[in-house]
């Protein structure tokens, strides 16, 4: 069955395109839940305006995806945690608090953007990897200090 994307399918394709999908994946999933819709020439037509639009907010999005990158590429932040007179960490320290520590400087980063090879348990410091939407990345130093 041929169908048109009114938004977003993963592994499917982006809005606009026209898809061959069986009928029941159609019937059972795409059309209910209002993905997709079938080919007419207004659906069409519906479906390119809608394209442009959702174009148009991915450009602004990386954009400003791009801005906030560069704003924090090679930004050094500190951490305090509570560790032991050899510098191990009583914890660790995960992509989740990494983001609580750019939100309070004012970045607004989702937690998977945060990339660590692995939890964080010594002090030192460290090159975090942000991996953002759209092929937008940033490095950032992070100190781990011992609390007092």
């Amino acid at each position: 069955m041929q169908v048109i994307l009114m938004r977003d399918v993963e592994k499917l394709g982006s809005v606009g395109d026209v898809v061959d999908v069986t009928n029941g994946y159609a019937r059972n999933y795409l059309l209910p839940r209002g993905l997709v819709a079938l080919v007419s020439p207004g659906k069409v037509q519906e479906a390119q305006i809608r394209k442009k639009k959702e174009e148009g907010r991915r450009e602004t999005e990386r954009k400003d995806l791009q801005s906030m990158a560069q704003g924090l590429s090679g930004q050094e932040f500190t951490l305090r945690a509570k560790a032991t007179d050899e510098g191990k960490l009583f914890g660790s320290i995960s992509p989740g608090v990494v983001t609580q520590e750019l939100s309070r400087k004012g970045y607004t980063v989702e937690e998977s953007a945060v990339t660590l090879e692995e939890n964080i348990k010594e002090c030192g410091t460290y090159t975090v990897q942000l991996k953002f939407p759209h092929g937008v990345t940033a490095q950032i130093k992070l100190s781990v200090t011992k609390e007092e």
